[in-house]
Parts: C-alpha cells; structure tokens; sequence
C-alpha cells in the first residue's frame, strides 16, 4: 500500500491505496494538473472525476457493444 498526499482548498488530504494504482493515480492527476505538492481547487478535481466518469461511461458503452456481438456469433 502506498499512500498519495494532496492538498485542497488548503486541507491536506491523504489517501491510502495499492502500490499500482498509486502509481496510476499520480500519473493521472500530474497528467491533469493535479499538483501533490502545492493546493488544488474544489473545481479542478471536479472537472477530472467528470472526466473519469464520461470515460467509465465510454468504457461501459463499449463493453456492451462487445458483449452484444459475441452474443450473436456461435461459440
């Protein structure tokens, strides 16, 4: 486990979670301007978990297109 520090609206927060996801986690905020060191804004970590919302969105979207295909092929 490996825990992410952050800070926001001047309230440091911390997170404890697995070494890999940790690691994604940290790439995806500093991907989106999400600093780990200095203090991030309510609306900047609004706008990123919209943004992983449409993208679990799209991902469920696709998974059922896939699923409906293979329904029709015969295994």
């Amino acid at each position: 486990m490996k825990k992410v520090v952050f800070t926001v609206s001047g309230r440091r927060l911390e997170v404890e979670l697995d070494d890999s996801f940790a690691k994604y986690l940290s790439n995806d905020l500093a991907k989106n301007d999400i600093s780990l060191t200095g203090n991030n804004e309510i609306s900047q970590l609004l706008q990123l978990y919209l943004k992983s919302l449409q993208r679990e969105y799209h991902s469920e979207e696709q998974i059922k297109i896939l699923m409906n295909k293979m329904e029709g092929l015969n295994w």
